[in-house]
């Protein structure tokens, strides 16, 4: 017990992270809560995309991804680069969140899965817990775009490790469009929130941090 109150007490920035289980109770309110109207998102690109069920492993892969790399970060990493990708995430999820709330929005490009394998069976116990709306911005892509800028401000990574994360980034995003999660309408804007989010963090915000 004295070893935790010890590293509680150099590390009492952790309670950022007590953001997590507002976001889930918030979210899971608008997704119980159907709008009357939706603005259905939709792109011309979208259509290229085929459905390719094994994009579901790479989807399936962010729920490690993103608890993980916050564990990483925050065990392993310096203060200000944990404060840092908490801004960019969270305050992504709140500016996703407020959209959601004052602007309902879905999808309708979901293909019908006949086939049998596993990976179309995750998609479709996927469909069956995550409808098609509260889409854009896609916060999968925003929390994985977030990350991968978070690694590669890291210095002291090599050039290696950075790129498979950047390669896993990759993989996630193209998942979403790849199994119909998301248009590529919500990918935009997902990967738009966190790149203008890093920006304000480290060209306005950092230096103050580290200052306090």
């Amino acid at each position: 017990m004295n070893r935790i109150k010890t590293w509680y007490l150099s590390h009492k920035y952790c309670l950022v992270l007590l953001y997590i289980p507002f976001y889930l109770l918030y979210f899971g309110l608008l997704e119980l809560s159907e709008a009357k109207a939706v603005f259905l998102i939709h792109c011309p690109l979208d259509d290229i995309f085929p459905t390719i069920p094994v994009f579901f492993l790479a989807y399936a892969a962010w729920w490690v991804f993103f608890p993980g790399s916050i564990l990483w970060f925050l065990f392993k990493e310096s203060r200000e680069s944990f404060l840092g990708l908490c801004f960019i995430l969270f305050s992504g999820y709140t500016i996703c969140l407020l959209i959601y709330t004052f602007f309902p929005n879905g999808i309708n490009i979901r293909e019908p899965l006949a086939g049998r394998d596993f990976c179309s069976r995750a998609i479709l116990w996927l469909r069956s817990i995550d409808p098609p709306r509260n889409v854009c911005p896609s916060m999968h892509v925003s929390s994985t775009v977030a990350i991968d800028i978070a690694v590669r401000k890291l210095e002291h990574i090599n050039r290696p490790a950075k790129a498979l994360v950047s390669l896993t980034s990759i993989m996630i995003i193209l998942s979403t469009l790849f199994i119909r999660q998301h248009s590529i309408v919500d990918v935009f804007f997902g990967l738009l929130l966190s790149v203008s989010l890093s920006f304000v963090w480290y060209r306005f915000l950092l230096k103050r941090v580290a200052g306090e």
